[in-house]
């Protein structure tokens, strides 16, 4: 059929017949009528050349011929076209529109081949009214036309100009959900834009320029509109303070949300935080404009700031004292916080409240800068912190202090066992300052607004000595770690501590039966060997968590030099390793270790083993009676203690 239509259409151009006005529409339509009729563009692209009969009727150009806009049909005397025909020229109709729209940023990117033409909008055969439903440029509709080249990825991976896909963000708001309702004045495109006098926003000509918005936004909002242009914010951008905010400032620009909408800006629980601290609480704002210091602080500070922090829908934000668009200096006689109008803001909320109750609270009586009394009462408040609490940490150390005396002198008076040598004393030790040092100076980094680091920063480990420090310990780790590996390896000691340490299945038949022994489940205690399930598991949590931050930690410590031989999300990945790992090991040392060390009730106030290296014979039967009856129990001890020199000299 195609080649049908193809002949038939060649035999009547090429035999000369005129193409008048009554048979153009015919002849072209001879050919374009097929539906599998397409051309291939210079970019690879399929393009439909199908034009229906229907969609010519339609349209506002209906009873046009083909050659009234498509003018050089008039000497094309080949079939089929040898070269595409031009693109249409809409100006020489709508000279008036065309020139508007020269100029404008659609018009003036023309170079561009993403660039939009009439047809991009208006469509081409099947033109229709903006009043029609169906319009492309429809209220309806015109988000979605835009959208077909604003929602597209190129527009978005230009290497000099990212231009953002604002049509996933209108969509979200409330223009977009009234349009879709069927409203009639909700806010489309052009509405904000322009149409054919479109301009970029930093035009001033632009509808969306920053000097514009709020007359753009007057055209629905004329009552917010006079109240926004008698308030401070008005009146500044007016006279072209271009840091004023204006509406879109304040509730976005395309994604514009209702105010009980939870994701928006203005939203109770969001406006003081994301809209108005975003100026009041920049110390380049407040300094270029000779704004009071710590406003915004003091309201975060104050009731209304905790609990609307805290998930209060009724506490008071800034709206509620300062209104939303009509915001007035305290001086101004008509202002919401002028003297003579406070008890009534207060009243809002209050209904009781007088003159003395809305003076009670302000940024300024907020601010230890201006109020001197707040200033001396914190002051002796803090001093009184420091001594009442600091002596109580004294009297209660004092006592603690005595009862640990008096429990290593009931140890050294009752006959003991040596559980740890000297040389595992040591290893101890020196993993224990590592390990403590290496907490507090890596966390530092993390959380560098932390009270705790500020007391490091006043004894001057700031950044730069914390990272030495942290590589020092970390060091000191690592050096223990090899101490310890050649002592269970190459020792007789380290041998025996090592066989004792293995995990096997009597450690989980203890496990359970000391959990039923615990519950009141069963009468029988586990019977611990050389170490319990608890302590093999602490140990070999401690082997692998070493080898964990000790790579990782290499790979941050030196990045260049292993990026150069492993892909690039080894120091990401090492990074994510070593803080989590961080966190496990100390957690699991401050809930487990310390648990069984310190605070068990038979323990405290604490252990002296990895002080002393021993531990009372009656401890040893009692904990590990096992282990206290393979070595032969009170003589065993004896021998020990005899040969522990020499083997100290062996290691």
């Amino acid at each position: 059929m195609k080649r049908i239509l193809l002949i038939l259409g060649a035999m009547l151009l090429s035999s000369g017949a005129a193409m008048s006005a009554e048979n153009t529409n015919e002849t072209c339509l001879t050919c374009h009528s097929d539906s599998t009729l397409t051309r291939v563009s210079k970019d690879g692209d399929t393009i439909s050349l199908t034009v229906a009969q229907t969609d010519l009727d339609s349209s506002v150009h209906s009873g046009f011929t083909c050659v009234t806009c498509h003018k050089d049909l008039e000497t094309v005397a080949d079939f089929p076209h040898a070269t595409p025909l031009k693109r249409v020229d809409c100006g020489e109709c709508h000279d008036d529109v065309s020139k508007v729209f020269s100029g404008s940023a659609h018009g003036s990117a023309s170079s561009n081949p993403n660039a939009p033409t009439c047809a991009s909008c208006h469509g081409s055969h099947n033109i229709l009214p903006h009043t029609n439903p169906a319009s492309r440029i429809s209220p309806k509709n015109l988000p979605y036309t835009c959208a077909s080249c604003h929602h597209k990825i190129v527009l978005k991976s230009d290497p000099d100009l990212r231009i953002t896909d604002s049509f996933d963000r209108y969509m979200m708001g409330i223009h977009a959900e009234g349009i879709s309702k069927g409203v009639g004045s909700a806010a489309s495109c052009n509405d904000c834009h322009g149409t054919h006098d479109l301009y970029k926003a930093s035009d001033p000509r632009s509808l969306a320029n920053k000097m514009n918005i709020p007359k753009t936004c007057s055209k629905c909002h004329s009552d917010i509109y006079i109240q926004y242009e008698r308030g401070i914010h008005g009146k500044a951008l007016a006279a072209g303070i271009l840091d004023a905010p204006n509406c879109t400032d304040c509730h976005g620009e395309h994604e514009i949300r209702r105010i009980d909408d939870p994701k928006a800006p203005v939203n109770q629980s969001n406006l003081a935080e994301y809209v108005c601290g975003k100026c009041h609480n920049d110390p380049q704002l407040v300094q270029k404009y000779g704004l009071p210091e710590g406003r915004f602080t003091s309201y975060q500070d104050s009731y209304h700031g905790l609990a609307v922090r805290g998930g209060s829908l009724k506490a008071a934000n800034c709206a509620s004292c300062h209104k939303a668009h009509e915001i007035l200096p305290s001086n101004n006689e008509t202002s919401s916080i002028n003297k003579a109008n406070i008890v009534q803001t207060c009243q809002k909320c209050h209904p009781k409240a007088n003159l003395a109750f809305a003076t009670s609270y302000t940024h300024k009586t907020a601010s230890i800068q201006f109020n001197r009394l707040d200033w001396w009462v914190r002051f002796i408040y803090l001093i009184a912190i420091v001594v009442i609490i600091g002596g109580m940490l004294a009297h209660n150390g004092v006592i603690l202090g005595s009862y640990i005396v008096d429990k290593h002198r009931r140890n050294k008076s009752m006959p003991t066992i040596t559980r740890f040598t000297g040389n595992m004393v040591f290893q101890h030790l020196v993993l224990t300052a590592a390990f403590i040092t290496l907490v507090i100076t890596g966390f530092a980094l993390k959380f560098p607004d932390a009270w705790w680091v500020w007391v490091l920063n006043v004894f001057g480990i700031h950044e730069e000595v914390r990272s030495i420090i942290h590589r020092v310990a970390a060091v000191f780790l690592i050096y223990i770690t090899i101490h310890h590996t050649l002592f269970i390896l190459f020792t007789r000691r380290g041998k025996e501590e090592l066989r004792g340490l293995w995990p096997n299945l009597q450690d989980f038949k203890d496990l359970i039966l000391n959990l039923k022994f615990r519950l009141g489940l069963s009468k029988e205690h586990p019977k611990y060997d050389q170490y319990d399930y608890t302590e093999k598991a602490e140990y070999w949590a401690l082997v692998w968590g070493t080898l964990a931050m000790a790579m990782t930690g290499f790979v941050l410590w030196f990045p260049t030099f292993f990026t150069g031989f492993m892909p690039a999300w080894i120091v990401k990945i090492a990074e994510t390793i070593h803080y989590y790992e961080a966190w496990l090991a100390t957690l699991a040392i401050a809930v487990f270790h310390f648990f069984f060390v310190i605070f068990h009730p038979e323990q405290y106030p604490m252990s002296f083993a990895w002080l002393t290296g021993k531990i009372t014979e009656e401890s040893c039967r009692i904990h590990h009676p096992r282990w206290y009856e393979r070595i032969g129990g009170y003589k065993a001890r004896n021998e020990e203690s005899a040969s522990e020199a020499g083997e100290k000299d062996a290691e």
